[in-house]
């Protein structure tokens, strides 16, 4: 039983409301999945103990099913799903109908420890996974901002336990070629070291009509490198370094009518390249008392998008954007290295962030004659002395640059303490105090000619006339926040238990720089109308979203040695949700703080042992994620739908595996079948816009030969059809449904050897 000023502890903090939980396996505790060591540098909990709602995907998972990439991984856990805009540059993570798919995010991502603070970062090649974890819920005791929805952690394989050589060669239809290359070494006693690389390549699946050119043909290459150093018996350091590049086509959309989707056809082809450089370093002592760690990270990463805003054959809107992030973090922490009931762990956490964005948004021909000019014609209309003004550029370019950094800190503190009172029941509380600050400098400018004809006095020729107006200054904003979470668990015995758990998400607020091309020409309009310009703090600035997280689950056997399962049930309450709207000119898009949303619903994981060699798995998640009050423009939202949010995800996975000792040839034999499902998913707050639940079938047969294999597969075996995304754009009159079609039938071939 724990002390009683432990006791003590926990009910103030409770009368306080400051309780938390987390859930990350234990560093002191190794399990062994599949040859899969599961520790954690902050939890306070065993992973067979987890209060919460987690999922491990081990690399026999990645491989079975060829999860190459994050996008890889959606509808394959229950409540997760990663729909593809288009573009690496947005990778949303959507987890139990929380996500974002513009500025910022609302799940966590971290690699090796090291945050990746940007899901501009998000979509890379996994290379050496040796586990990763996905945990439900907000995360932000032990995690902090942006991790309402919860977190991704993926680890890499250390060279100081996994000495191997391994080579993969894929190729397959549409163009498809793929290489990966990896070898991991021990150097002497106490140094590891590994290093991998990887090409990706292929044709694109969707033609530009227009030029009649591949829309989204993809090349990509990249490498990571890990030195491992064992110097003493309780040290463990951990030097990473990574570089990852991207050059595609991007934004394949096509005109949306009555469920049809149209192959692209724009004037201006979308592109989409990027350059990712990383580094981080861990450190970590551990004795019999206590287990310290520290965790450097950097990141920078460039990236260029070209973007036509219309998608359309005519030249109207295009757009191209610049951006440059440096990111830097340190992690310090400390917790309990004892088997005592009474576990504890603190920790600080600061990071900087600094982002450049340069932005250049053109008007073309069409926007002009279509957008600028009928505004001049009407001020002319409505006011019989106001000069004839007409518009005389062809294009018209709105430059902008744009700084927004952000730096914060936070102190976390977490305590379990086992045995509370009655055996097998245990409480975890933690509280998090997060702080921020966030910064916009910005500078943006349009130049307009026109040829002015005066009207009170007919005969007096056109003047030409200049007229320039630049937006430039300087915002910020700061957020402060208490994070708690708590969590009681009851076990029934080593291998079921039950737990409830109680935690607040925070996603931090921020800056719609997207939308500075529609406020300059705003304000251009408002000097020659009269009329009063658009605030530009009122309209770029978004504030935080926050939640509070309800969840009570099970976890272990149904029948022994045979029936394993995983079931939460949740309910989240947000306030100030941020929704994704796109501004009326069609040039960009925006954050707006949207009232109140709940989502309710639950996670269901089932695994079976029947057969020596065959491994059957079903997930399945249920959301029902509503805005409870939330008008905007004069129309009320309120009981419809989030956007982007699938109502269900659906897995279902078979294996079957043999093996043959005396055969000279084949050692051994595989076969997998997958069937992974999503939807409903309203794609607009109006719900006037949907897809409906769709599934695909993926393949997979193999056999190993030695160090040899070699596998076929097919991905969308059925070929089904079913929309990516989905928007409405109104940079034409009348405005257009456009939206992606989803990645047709794939089928490849691939050879791997292993020494």
């Amino acid at each position: 039983m724990c002390q009683k000023y432990h006791i003590t502890l926990f009910i103030s903090l409770w009368s306080a409301g400051i309780f938390a939980q987390t859930g990350e396996p234990d560093m002191t505790t190794q399990v062994e999945l599949e040859e899969v060591v599961v520790s954690s540098t902050k939890e306070t909990n065993e992973l067979k103990a987890l209060p919460g709602s987690i999922s491990f995907i081990t690399p026999r998972i990645l491989n079975e099913r060829k999860i190459i990439s994050i996008v890889d991984l959606s509808a394959v856990l229950p409540n997760f799903f990663v729909p593809d805009y288009g573009s690496k540059m947005s990778t949303p993570v959507y987890i139990r109908g929380i996500g974002e798919r513009s500025t910022g995010q609302a799940v966590g991502l971290y690699v090796d420890h090291m945050p990746y603070l940007d899901k501009s970062v998000f979509n890379f090649d996994f290379l050496d996974v040796q586990r990763i974890e996905v945990l439900r819920g907000p995360q932000g005791t032990l995690y902090g901002r942006n991790a309402m929805g919860g977190i991704i952690n993926i680890f890499t394989h250390s060279p100081l336990n996994n000495e191997r050589t391994r080579v993969t060669l894929t190729a397959g239809n549409y163009g498809l070629w793929r290489a990966n290359a990896s070898i991991s070494k021990r150097i002497g006693k106490i140094a590891g070291i590994s290093l991998s690389g990887y090409y990706d390549g292929n044709n694109g699946f969707f033609e530009n009509q227009h030029d009649g050119k591949s829309a989204d043909q993809l090349r990509s290459a990249g490498g990571r490198f890990r030195l491992d150093l064992k110097p003493a018996e309780k040290w463990n350091i951990q030097l990473m370094a990574n570089y990852d590049y991207s050059d595609q086509g991007a934004f394949p959309y096509g005109k949306y009518i009555d469920g049809d989707i149209a192959e692209p056809d724009y004037d201006t082809p979308g592109k989409y390249t990027r350059e990712v450089t990383g580094g981080n370093a861990h450190l970590e002592y551990k004795n019999d008392r206590i287990i310290f760690s520290s965790s450097t990270g950097f990141q920078y990463f460039d990236d260029d998008m070209r973007m036509d805003l219309d998608y359309s054959p005519q030249p109207v809107f295009t757009m191209n954007q610049l951006q440059r992030e440096k990111n830097w973090t340190q992690e310090f922490a400390i917790k309990s290295n004892t088997r005592k009931n009474y576990r504890w762990s603190l920790g600080a956490f600061g990071f900087s962030r600094d982002l450049r964005t340069d932005v250049v948004t053109t008007l073309k021909q069409g926007a002009i004659s279509g957008v600028l000019q009928p505004v001049f014609d009407g001020i002319a209309k409505n006011n019989p002395l106001a000069p004839m003004m007409v518009v005389t550029d062809r294009e018209m370019p709105i430059p902008g640059t744009f700084k927004t950094p952000a730096y914060g800190g936070a102190l976390f503190h977490q305590s379990t303490c086992n045995n509370l009172w009655i055996e097998g029941l245990s409480l975890t509380a933690g509280i998090r105090l997060d702080h921020e600050k966030a910064k916009l400098d910005y500078h943006t400018s349009m130049s307009m000619n026109l040829d002015v004809t005066p009207r009170y006095r007919p005969g007096l020729p056109a003047v030409q006339s200049t007229v320039d107006t630049t937006l430039a200054g300087s915002e910020s904003m700061s957020f402060t926040e208490i994070l708690p979470r708590v969590a009681l668990r009851y076990a029934f015995d080593n291998n079921r238990y039950v737990y409830f758990s109680v935690a607040k998400g925070y996603k931090a607020g921020g800056y719609n720089i997207q939308m500075f091309a529609d406020l300059v020409r705003n304000a251009i309009m408002a000097r020659n109308s009269g009329a009063e310009p658009v605030s530009v703090k009122d309209a770029v600035s978004y504030q935080p979203e926050y939640s509070w997280n309800y969840e009570l689950g099970y976890k272990g056997e149904i029948v022994k040695n045979r029936l394993d399962a995983e079931v939460a049930v949740f309910y989240v309450d947000v306030k100030d949700v941020q929704i994704t709207q796109f501004v009326q000119s069609g040039q960009g898009r925006l954050l707006k703080n949207a009232g109140r949303a709940e989502s309710f619903g639950m996670d269901l994981s089932l695994t079976a042992h029947l057969v020596e060699g065959l491994a059957l798995s079903a997930n399945y998640g249920f959301t029902h994620a509503t805005l409870k009050d939330y008008a905007t423009e004069g129309v009320d939202y309120s009981g419809n739908y989030i956007p982007f949010a699938p109502q269900n995800t659906f897995s279902l996975s078979a294996g079957y595996s043999r093996g043959f000792r005396n055969n000279r040839i084949l050692d051994r034999f595989h076969i997998h079948a997958q069937y992974n499902g999503a939807g409903k998913i309203y794609w607009t707050e109006a719900n006037d816009a949907s897809q409906d639940f769709y599934g695909l079938l993926n393949l997979k047969a193999g056999i190993t030969m030695g160090i040899f294999s070699l596998n076929v597969w097919t991905k969308n075996t059925l070929n089904t059809g079913y929309s990516a995304f989905y928007f409405v754009s109104t940079s034409q009159k009348p405005p257009q449904s456009l939206a992606q079609k989803g990645a047709p039938f794939q089928a490849g071939v691939d050879a791997t050897v292993t020494f």
